[in-house]
């Protein structure tokens, strides 16, 4: 197989797995991620083909290659960082507070199913751990009927949660806010300190627990499953970029 054709089959591959993640919110993301992929190897296939009567499209091929075998390296990398980080801690089974991380929030106060994962996880520790409290995070996104915190505490509070034990944080924003508000909340309620876990979707868990510990909490996690195939898939490239954001920004 020639080097443009090569390119050219990269680009129909990441076009026919990219466009049907157009259509799904949750994955949306993962299409454009995959999609602009799909790009860039037909416009390396354009530079190939050109390169041997232009030095303008050599030297384009050349800077093609390199930023594509950068970027499968650091993905491969960053995707093991992701994979390795989402075992659950022993030492969560000793915390005195959770973090539960929002989601999206669908009409008529809905939680997503990411969310409904990571709510379902939170109601098991705090059923198993009655001396525990959690911290709902997440504030109102433009879409969203209410904060993420409010849908959580209602859905918790529906499936029988003891709600003099949920604290509710519902000014962040991100992950990074979530964690810094939640800090706050905690040290208003343990002035003397606590054991901190994490409860996040398991593709999150690795940059949370790194999160937590520039924090200056403990970055013990407690992984919730993704639903669906298609938004595992959708859900990891994101989780690619949010990492190399915070790598490239000195953060993790």
């Amino acid at each position: 197989m020639t080097e443009q054709r090569l390119w050219k089959w990269l680009a129909i591959a990441f076009a026919v797995c990219g466009v049907p993640l157009l259509l799904p919110s949750p994955s949306r993301f993962g299409g454009v991620f995959l999609c602009a992929l799909a790009a860039c190897c037909a416009a390396q296939a354009a530079a190939v083909t050109a390169a041997p009567h232009s030095r303008r499209a050599h030297l384009v091929a050349w800077v093609g290659r390199v930023l594509f075998g950068a970027f499968v390296a650091s993905f491969v990398l960053v995707q093991g960082v992701i994979f390795a980080g989402m075992r659950p801690d022993a030492q969560a089974d000793r915390a005195d507070a959770v973090l539960v991380l929002g989601a999206r929030v669908y009409a008529l106060d809905r939680p997503s199913a990411t969310l409904e994962k990571r709510l379902d996880t939170a109601l098991g520790y705090l059923h198993a751990h009655p001396a525990a409290v959690a911290v709902l995070c997440g504030g109102q996104g433009p879409n969203e009927p209410v904060t993420e915190a409010a849908a959580m505490y209602a859905y918790l509070e529906k499936h029988g949660a003891d709600t003099t034990r949920l604290l509710l944080d519902d000014a962040s924003n991100n992950t990074i806010q979530n964690i810094a508000n939640a800090k706050e909340l905690l040290t208003q309620r343990f002035p003397n300190g606590c054991t901190t876990a994490v409860i996040t979707s398991d593709f999150h868990l690795a940059r949370a627990r790194r999160l937590m510990v520039r924090a200056g909490l403990d970055p013990y996690g407690l992984p919730a499953p993704t639903p669906y195939l298609y938004q595992r898939v959708a859900l990891h490239l994101r989780e690619y970029c949010s990492i190399m954001g915070l790598v490239l920004s000195g953060r993790f």
